[in-house]
């Protein structure tokens, strides 16, 4: 399995610097989190998938026994190391680099699982959501990022391109070097189901994206209240159709049993590469099967898989 992997580590980037001067965005994910969330119920074990530096993990480390970050930044999960380093310590949370359409997990490795701003970086979807998924025995929280939202549609209509924005096809944006992908979430939603989840619309979120840059800040601090309260209606009345966000919860049509060694983050790996069992010291896990050497560097364990295998 191959795939485009974003490398967020380019030139020293720093992902929490993207957050910054995005007061509305931030509100608004958090206030739609803190209702979505607990639709995971309390898992032994959770994952966040390109869970970045833990920026979500407020909401829901108090919820999951144990959860697990994944990410493929090296500088994102030295950031989280720091920010949860009270939780690593105790063996609470777990940090592993590893390629999202690769993963070095067992089948229902996990009881919930949650993917949010990660989806626009994976354009072969339909294998990435097979990928995760098998990871996941019970339910799972995914933003799904659309291209045929109210001004993405409106857009399309000046343009000349409503075909694009309402077809089937993933939609690339942006003009950079890392690409975005925008979906269909009926397409997306039909992928999920042929994996086996059963799922319902849960929130539509960012619905006046970006409002707050364009206006002076005098007319941002005035309109704030108005905008909230606008966001908060549109997450219920906007699904479908109104914001770029569309949050999906997808529950497993027969969910599956439990892993034997409920309490032991080894037990639940493998080699991303061969999907051999690994032989474990303090700080390293070598596959049984191909012999590729994962370390434990910086707070995390790096399962990104050697480019010669």
């Amino acid at each position: 399995m191959s795939a485009v992997i974003t490398d967020y580590d380019r030139n020293n980037y720093d992902y929490r610097s993207y957050w910054d001067g995005r007061d509305y965005e931030a509100w608004a994910e958090d206030r739609a989190l803190e209702h979505m969330v607990p639709l995971l119920g309390r898992p032994d074990w959770m994952v966040d998938f390109g869970g970045g530096f833990g920026r979500n993990a407020k909401h829901y480390r108090d919820r999951a026994r144990r959860y697990v970050l994944v990410d493929y930044s090296a500088t994102n999960l030295r950031n989280a190391a720091r920010e949860l380093a009270g939780d690593v310590g105790t063996g609470r949370a777990f940090l592993i680099r590893a390629d999202l359409n690769r993963l070095p997990f067992v089948d229902a490795a996990f009881d919930s699982a949650m993917v949010v701003r990660v989806l626009h970086h994976l354009p072969e979807m339909a294998a990435a959501l097979v990928e995760m998924g098998r990871t996941v025995r019970d339910r799972w929280l995914l933003d799904i990022p659309i291209k045929h939202h109210a001004l993405g549609l409106a857009r399309a209509a000046v343009r000349g391109e409503l075909p694009a924005v309402r077809g089937p096809q993933p939609l690339r944006t942006g003009h950079s070097e890392t690409p975005f992908w925008n979906f269909k979430l009926s397409t997306v939603r039909e992928q999920l189901y042929a994996a086996g989840w059963d799922t319902r619309l849960t929130g539509s979120v960012n619905n006046l994206r970006r409002w707050d840059r364009a206006l002076p800040s005098a007319v941002v601090r005035t309109l704030r209240p108005v905008a909230q309260a606008v966001e908060t209606a549109a997450r219920h009345g906007g699904r479908g159709w109104w914001g770029p966000s569309q949050f999906v919860y997808a529950q497993r049509g027969s969910i599956l049993p439990q892993l034997a060694d409920a309490e032991s983050m080894p037990a639940r790996m493998r080699c991303p590469a061969c999907r051999g069992s690994l032989f474990w010291t303090s700080d390293t896990a070598t596959c049984h099967g191909c012999a590729n050497a994962y370390h434990h560097v910086d707070g995390y364990w790096d399962f990104t898989v050697p480019s010669a295998a």
